[in-house]
This record gives C-alpha cells, structure tokens and sequence, in this order.
C-alpha cells in the first residue's frame, strides 16, 4: 500500500490536488513490535489459496471473531482461514476455517460507514496464555484516552515488506465530535459510526485493515480506513465498536443459529460423512443439530391438541411450540433470535403446518435474560403472546407445565413436524410424533457422552434408533399429560451415547410464569 503511496504523492505535487482517501487501511508504520501474549485477542484473517495475511480481526469468544466489512466483503467464508495464538502471522498458533460470516448490512463502499464484520469459526478455540477473548466496550472513551492498535505491518516509512511479527503503536482517541471538528480535517466525512485515532508521526495507516483498537482493556474500534499515511490533521478512523456492539451481539447469535438450523436433507448428507468417519476412524464428530422427527409416526392434531407452527410472514414452518393459555406459547429462544414479532405468525388448531386451523399473528415475544445459546445453551425459553385469544376446542388445548421431573425411563412423547425417514426425504406436511424416555439432568451428564455440557437447565430424552433429531426446535417434550421439556439441541441424528437435549421446563417453571404474568 505504501508504494501505492508513493506514486500519489508524487501526482498531488504534480497537480497540487489532494490526495484521495485510503479506504484500505493500511499497516503499522513506525509501530514496535509486541508479543501475542500481550496481544492474545489478536488474530491474522488469511486467504486458503496462498496463506497471505489479508486482515487483522480480535477474538470476541471461543468462535466469533470481529473485523471490518470491507475485509470480506468479495470473498466466500470457504476461502478464508484464521491464525490465533501466534506473535507471526505465517506461523504458530493455531489455524482455524471459517464456517460463516456477515457483515454490517448498511455498509457502504464509498463512505465506509458501518464498517463491521464477524467471522463463525469452524470450530471452538479455548483461552490460553495466547487466545484470549477480548470485551466489546460499551462506551466510547474520552478524547485523548490512551490507546493501543495492532497488526502485522511495515517497520519504517519507505516501502518495506510486511513484517511477520507482531506490531503496536500507541495513539489518542478521538470521539466522533471530535475527529470532525476543524481541529482536523476530515469534516462531514466522519459519520456516526466512526471514532479516530491520532498521534503525529506514528499514527500512520495504523495496524491491518479489520484489526484491534484497544483501550483499558476493551475492543473500542475496528481499524477501517484514512487520508494516506501519518498525513498531518488526517487522523485513522475506526469503525465504532460501542455503537456497533448490539449489532455484533444480535448477529453472533443469529449467525450461531443459521449455522446450526439446517434443512434435513443438508443435514443427512453431513451425516453420511460422520457415519463415514466412524467406520474408518472410529470415532465420532460433533455435530449440534436441531432438526425434525426422524422415524417418527403420522399424528392428528387432535392427539397432540397443544402443538403450534412458528411461521414466517411467508407461512414458512421455522421452530414448534405449544400453547399454554388462550394466547400464550411456549417456545425455545434460540427460534426467536434475529426476528421481530411483527415476522412471525402462529399457526394453532391443524395437522398440517401449511394450512388449516387457526394462523394468528404475534404482539411480542420474551426470550429468557440469560439465555447463552453460543457458548453453553442454557436457559433457552421463550414465551410468545399472541396478538389475539384462541379458545380450546377438539383441535386446540391448552397443556399445563410439569411441576416434578419424570424418573429416568419413564416415557414420554415428541411431536412436530419432520421427516418420515433416515434417507434424504424432504419436510412432509403433517405432524408426526415420537415416544422416547425421558432422562433427567445427572443421568444425562454421567451416563451418556455429553457430561458438563448438559447444564442445570436441561433434560434429555433417547429412543435408540428413533430418537435423533427429536421434534422441530421449540416444539414441547411430553410426559404424563404435562410439557417437561422445550426441544432445543443435540449432536448428531440417532447417535450412539448422545440423546435429544431439551430446556427443563420444571426449572424455568418460575421465570416462564413470571414471563406469562408480564405481557
């Protein structure tokens, strides 16, 4: 980038005209170098093909990491690799794939406002001495605040190769008031979604494009572009992680859930791969599916009265549920995240997830406060009030929650919608239904394969060659006549030692009475 630099340099005392802007950040010039120990949020974003270190980004949790929009804006998640825990670049560490990523959805090219992305890695990366998972601030600091940027860059101010050890250079922080007053130059051009870091002779196109800007130990920026390099009154600018934290936040989940909320037919053929690699390696991967009834029986509404279809706006059957009172549901919250209540639509009273029965709107929607799908899926409980009462009928009964947890063994009952098979077979329209045994929190963790996954708010249930993917996502876990469980996770579809995982109804007992008495 500094070459290309050079020759604008050259053209603007040609021309006296200004020089253009620099919307690919550059690299650290005049920085020194650090250690990832010291850094251990750092990571290098890196193309498959050649290696080649493409952008910085920081690591927010064990597979989210957070860079600029205009780092992958061209490029398939496919293509991509991250190295974490290394002070080089081109060595060290660990390599990890990416699985998925999004950026900002009002990013614009030109004026490289909401320049934010995050990245899902294809598999999790614990903390250690080198890996650490850095804060999101949630305010921006004061003008002049000490602070840190990172990346793998350029040692001096002529045209030099890339350094493959990590550098750092001190700065200023500005707010975004600040950076657009006359004190500096960049004016009107500084939008909401920006804050700058300035400090003279070394603040030049500070640290790699998508990288850390760190201050009091929280991530405050995302490096995202500049007028040249240490260009007097023409500081870096940053996208502004405190104003994009919520965005981040709300879309690490979704993405978690995008990723995880497969079609049977994608989900089966990965199975075919894991039965694959069982029979070769003998041993089995981790795959977390929510999914359909698998080898389940043909049910009439009026067997299972309490079941519902979440919709959407397209009558497009997404999560299960089941209906408490004449307009109460009760769902999983991971089926809630990333939708608004005015997207979703119930569908009550019918057999068939596409027509019949009664389709009702949504007022709103409370998902539990401390619901944590990406990192330990606990307390994944929701509650939804419909926009209008529906009465009880032949078609539509209202179940009651369990007080007391069924023994282990004891049977229990799966509905929803699903497949009919274990061959690639495509959603069919009617619900089906499952009986399993219920199996209660201790004996999840000590008797199957899960252990201190399986967490004080869940329950499972198995059914040996039936079981797998029990139940649409959300839909209920019956027992006695009582809903005991809130189909939420698994790994795998009918794998050996790894039973269906369901939110423990008994356990939110009190917050989903809480929730219901709060619309």
């Amino acid at each position: 980038m500094f070459r290309y630099f050079l020759v604008l340099f050259s053209l603007s005392a040609v021309f006296t005209s200004p020089l253009p802007d620099e919307h690919a950040a550059g690299r650290i010039v005049n920085g020194v170098e650090t250690t990832i120990e010291a850094r251990p949020y750092q990571v290098s974003i890196q193309r498959i093909t050649n290696g080649h270190h493409s952008c910085g980004g920081s690591i927010i949790s064990e597979d989210i990491v957070i860079t600029a929009a205009h780092c992958i804006r061209n490029v398939e998640a496919s293509n991509l690799q991250v190295r974490l825990g290394s002070t080089h670049y081109n060595e060290g560490g660990i390599l990890v794939g990416v699985k998925a990523m999004k950026y900002h959805e009002k990013y614009d090219t030109e004026l490289l406002w909401y320049d934010i992305a995050i990245l899902k890695l294809d598999k999790p990366v614990k903390q250690s001495s080198t890996v650490r998972y850095i804060e999101l601030a949630k305010k921006v600091p004061k003008t002049g605040t000490s602070a840190i940027v990172s990346g793998w860059g350029t040692t001096c101010w002529l045209a030099c190769d890339l350094s493959n050890v990590l550098m750092e250079v001190e700065v200023s922080f500005l707010e975004r008031k600040d950076c657009a007053s006359k004190n500096y130059l960049y004016g009107e051009r500084i939008k909401e979604t920006m804050v700058c870091g300035y400090t003279k002779e070394k603040d030049s196109c500070q640290g790699d494009s998508g990288g850390p800007f760190v201050s009091e130990g929280k991530l405050i920026g995302v490096v995202s572009w500049g007028q040249g390099c240490a260009m007097d009154g023409y500081p870096g600018v940053y996208a502004d992680v405190a104003a994009l934290r919520d965005w981040v936040l709300d879309n690490a989940k979704t993405l978690q859930i995008t990723v995880h909320a497969m079609t049977f037919c994608e989900m089966f053929l990965l199975m075919l791969v894991v039965i694959a690699l069982r029979s070769v390696l003998g041993e089995a991967q981790n795959w977390d599916w929510q999914g359909r009834i698998v080898n389940g029986q043909p049910a009439l509404i009026e067997d299972h009265p309490y079941q519902v279809s979440l919709q959407t706006a397209e009558n497009d059957h997404f999560c299960g549920g089941s209906i408490l009172s004449e307009d109460i549901v009760l769902t999983a919250a991971h089926c809630l995240d990333g939708r608004k209540p005015e997207d979703i639509k119930v569908r009550l009273g019918s057999t068939t997830y596409a027509n019949g029965g009664i389709l009702v709107d949504v007022k709103t929607f409370k998902s539990h406060e401390k619901f944590n799908f990406e990192e330990t899926r606990v307390n994944d409980v929701a509650v939804i009030k419909l926009a209008k009462p529906v009465k009880q009928s032949s078609t539509v009964r209202y179940i009651k929650l369990a007080d007391s947890k069924p023994a282990t063994g004891h049977p229990a009952v799966v509905s929803g919608w699903g497949a009919d098979c274990f061959l690639v077979c495509d959603l069919i329209p009617n619900l089906m239904s499952i009986e399993v045994e219920f199996v209660n929190t201790k004996d999840c963790a000590n008797n199957y394969e899960y252990g201190t996954d399986i967490k004080d708010t869940m329950v499972c249930a198995t059914g040996k060659e039936k079981s797998s993917c029990q139940g649409d996502s959300g839909g209920p876990l019956v027992a006695d006549g009582h809903v005991v469980g809130i189909v939420s996770w698994s790994i795998g579809c009918a794998a050996e030692g790894y039973p269906g995982v369901y939110s423990d109804v008994v356990a939110l007992r009190s917050w989903i009475e809480e929730a219901m008495n709060s619309f």
